[in-house]
Formats: structure tokens, C-alpha cells, sequence
């Protein structure tokens, strides 16, 4: 069987925040920035603002929606309204304290929301933390001078009426808010909404499954500030048709601080014969000038059951900086087939570092594995997912990144197993600056049979 060909364009290793000029005065004003971690999400800077506490505001009442529980919003893509009290006229909110007008945090989208109220409030002019969207609604702005974008709201799943088979189909995460102008992290991305279609329809494209796609990262501030984290794609499962999982989110960009991580691709999974499980593709990280820039996300896997085929996701690249590291490719996702072809996912390719620092290295290929029937037995083929490249280090001593090692690649042992297995290839790593080492080559991806003691033919 012919390869199939990737849908389109991973996990975050390390990201560092590089102190900006302003980094002491930021820290005497009480404002910390949020610092990368490596798997989970670095903890939110708090920067609750309410000075005065006698005075109140009326919360935002949601408007009136087109559908009942907000299953046919239109998400990030929508306009970008305000909730109702943000939009209301200063006379009526207060000058300083939570929703004020000058000073204070937007407020969070309220649970019951509809329509552009799920939008995350903007903050106070001058400062304050922009609000929390909801349903795959945006998070609010940051003040001017210092402040948090609020998060993104996660996407809605997909519903559907069993009697009629009509379908409200999966949204979008919602996009974070931007931090404070001059200093603030940006929000991170709302999740994509999960598909889950059981149902049988007469049109083959209606058996089809869809996840929702990450939100962006929100953008940081001027003189300091993370971007944020991009949101993850949303899963997608068929029972008699393709599975299309969402893509992970962009992470936010920065100017002095670290770019965003890109957000990992959703999982496929799918069982009908001549139908696909496709991973998503993972996001690219965010860019910065100062800083170190955001990892790729992680391509999702392909999950295939019965004669489906799998498609790991590919890795999202990195994101590229000016004086500081460049961000890490994502690793690509797996593709485990039951008795169908299977792919992995090719990694992200590192990003480069401009002027001082190392580029980023490639992700790793994503691994295929075909497990044969219930007796082993399996024609079908299997082909691990390339290595990315390395980035090119900096101008001055910059090391260039290494390649990502190829992934490998396994089926049914023999005689069973009849298909071909076909490790990926590695990554080139990148180039090096003047008087910097070049990155190395990745590892090409071995081809083996599930049960060999050695790992390959």
C-alpha cells in the first residue's frame, strides 16, 4: 500500500525566561513573570487588584445566545465583543476594584454565558489581569501597564440527537488574552472540544469525527512577559468513518521573555476498514526577542482498531529567538494500527537562535507500530515518522541544534507478519555559528517484529 500523506505541518522539553533590563524594577513593583516549566504549565502570576473593598459592580449578564447551552457559538473565530458590563458605559462601573474602568481585573465569563458574553472581560486601562472566556471564547486584555491576558475559553465537544442525527459540531479553544503592554504574560490557549460519532449515516462524510483546534497563546509584553501556551487539539473518535483530530494551538510570542509552548495535537482513533485515524498536528512555538523560544507541541497519535489505518500527527517546530535558545521540535505521534498501514509522525524542526544562543534541536520521529490480528497475522506496512532538523545556532558561538532521531518502526513477527516496517529518518542537525559546533545528525529509526530480541530484521 502506498503511504499516506500527512495532513499537514510535539512535547516541550525546557524553556528558560531571560531577564530583560527591566526584570529588577519589574520585581520591586510586584510583578513576577511566569517562568516555562517542562511538562506542566508554569503557575499563573496572581496580581488581584481590589483596592477598595466597599465597592462592587454588577456582574456581566450573559446576552442573549442563538442556541440553547452555546452548542452553536462561533468560538475565537466570532467577534470579539465584550461582555456587556465591559462594554457599558464608564459611568456605570467603578473607577477602581474588580471590573473598574481604571484600575481593576476583567471579569471571568460566568458559567451560563451565551453568544459574545462568554468573551473573557478586558482589564482596567491602566492595569490589571484580563478575565477567563469560556466555550471556546477568547480571554480578555491585559491593562496597559502591567497585567495577565486572561486564559482562553476550552472549545465545546460535539453533541449529537440520535433520533434525528443532526450534529452540533465540535468548537475551537479559545484564543488567550495579551498580556499588559508594557509588562505581563500572555493568557494561554483554550483547549479544542472532543468528537465522539457513533452513529451510522447514509453519506460517508457524515460518519466522520472532528475535533476542535487549540486556541493561540496570548503575546506578552513589551519590556517583559511570556507568551502563552497554545491550547491542545481536541480528540476525535468514529465508530464507522474518519477520525480527524484537532490541531494543537500557536504558542504566544514575546519580546523579552520566553515564547509560548505550542499546543499538542488531539488523539484519532477509528475501526471501520478503508477509513483513517489521523492524529493532529501540533502547534509551533512562540517567537521572541530576548528570551528563549517556545517548544514545539507533540503530534497526536493515530489510534486505528480492526483494518483502519493510523496517522501519527506531526511535531509542531520551534519558535525562534534572537539572543537566547530556539525552541525545541515536537516529537511526532504515534500510529498503532490493529491489522491496517500505519505512520508515525514527523518531528518539529528546531528553530534558530539569531545573534547568541543555541539552536533548537529537532523532534523525534514518531513511532508505527502494526500488532497483527488476534493469530498475528498482518500484511500491512509500517513506517516510523522522520527526525526534524536541527536549528542553526547563533551568529556569535552559537551551536546548532541536533537532529531528531528517526522513528522507529514494527510488525507481526513471521511468518505472520508479510507487510514491509520502514524506520524514519533522521533529522540534519543544524548549523553552527561563527566559532560554534555544528548539531549532529539524528539517529535513523530501526525496523523490527514485535517479539525479535534484536531491533531489526
Amino acid at each position: 500500500m502506498a503511504k499516506l500523506a500527512h495532513s499537514g505541518s510535539a512535547g516541550s522539553v525546557r524553556r528558560c525566561l531571560a531577564v530583560g533590563m527591566f526584570g529588577t524594577a519589574m520585581v520591586g513593583a510586584g510583578i513576577g513573570l511566569t517562568t516555562g516549566a517542562d511538562t506542566d504549565r508554569a503557575p499563573r502570576v496572581a496580581m488581584d487588584v481590589q483596592l477598595v473593598s466597599t465597592e462592587s459592580a454588577l456582574a456581566p449578564e450573559c446576552l442573549t445566545g442563538v442556541a440553547q447551552n452555546c452548542v452553536t457559538l462561533l468560538g475565537s473565530g466570532g467577534n470579539p465583543t465584550p461582555p456587556a458590563l465591559a462594554s457599558a458605559n464608564p459611568a456605570l462601573r467603578p473607577v477602581i476594584g474588580p471590573g473598574g474602568w481604571l484600575i481593576g481585573n476583567g471579569f471571568d465569563a460566568a458559567e451560563d454565558c451565551e453568544g459574545s458574553a462568554c468573551r473573557g472581560g478586558n482589564a482596567g486601562l491602566l492595569w490589571g489581569n484580563g478575565g477567563d472566556g469560556r466555550y471556546g471564547w477568547d480571554g480578555g486584555n491585559a491593562g496597559f501597564l502591567f497585567g495577565n491576558g486572561g486564559d482562553g475559553g476550552n472549545g465545546l465537544d460535539a453533541s449529537y440527537d440520535e433520533e434525528t442525527g443532526e450534529k452540533w459540531a465540535a468548537t475551537d479553544g479559545g484564543n488567550g488574552g495579551r498580556g499588559g503592554i508594557l509588562f505581563g504574560n500572555g493568557g494561554w490557549g483554550g483547549y479544542g472540544g472532543d468528537d465522539v460519532n457513533e452513529l451510522e449515516y447514509e453519506d460517508p462524510e457524515d460518519n466522520d469525527a472532528e475535533g476542535g483546534w487549540g486556541g493561540n497563546g496570548g503575546r506578552g509584553g513589551l519590556f517583559g512577559g511570556n507568551g502563552g501556551d497554545a491550547g491542545y487539539g481536541g480528540d476525535a473518535e468514529s465508530y464507522y468513518g474518519n477520525a480527524y483530530a484537532g490541531e494543537g494551538g500557536t504558542g504566544g510570542n514575546a519580546v523579552v521573555g520566553a515564547g509560548g509552548q505550542g499546543g499538542d495535537g488531539g488523539r484519532g482513533i477509528a475501526y471501520e476498514d478503508g477509513t483513517i485515524a489521523w492524529g493532529g498536528n501540533a502547534g509551533q512555538g512562540g517567537l521572541t526577542y530576548v528570551g528563549d523560544g517556545g517548544d514545539g507541541g507533540t503530534g497526536g497519535d493515530g489510534w486505528a482498531y480492526d483494518d483502519a489505518d493510523a496517522v501519527g500527527g506531526d511535531g509542531g517546530g520551534g519558535g525562534a529567538t534572537y539572543v537566547g535558545d530556539g525552541g525545541w521540535g515536537g516529537n511526532g505521534g504515534v500510529g498503532d494500527a490493529d491489522n491496517g498501514q500505519a505512520e508515525g509522525g514527523h518531528g518539529g524542526d528546531g528553530a534558530y537562535a539569531g545573534i547568541i544562543g543555541k539552536g533548537g534541536r529537532g523532534g523525534d520521529g514518531g513511532l508505527a507500530i502494526v500488532l497483527g490480528d488476534d493469530e498475528d497475522v498482518s500484511d500491512e506496512d509500517a513506517y516510523g515518522g522522520d527526525g526534524g532538523d536541527g536549528g542553526r545556532g547563533g551568529i556569535f558561538f552559537g551551536k546548532g541544534g541536533d537532529g531528531g532521531d528517526g522513528g522507529d518502526a514494527t510488525i507481526p513477527a513471521e511468518p505472520g507478519g508479510t507487510g514491509e516496517a520502514t524506520g524514519g529518518v533522521g533529522g540534519t542537525g543544524g548549523s553552527g555559528g561563527l566559532g560554534g559546533s555544528s548539531g549532529a545528525d539524528g539517529a535513523d529509526g530501526t525496523a523490527g517484529r514485535i517479539g525479535d530480541s534484536g531491533d531489526d530484521d
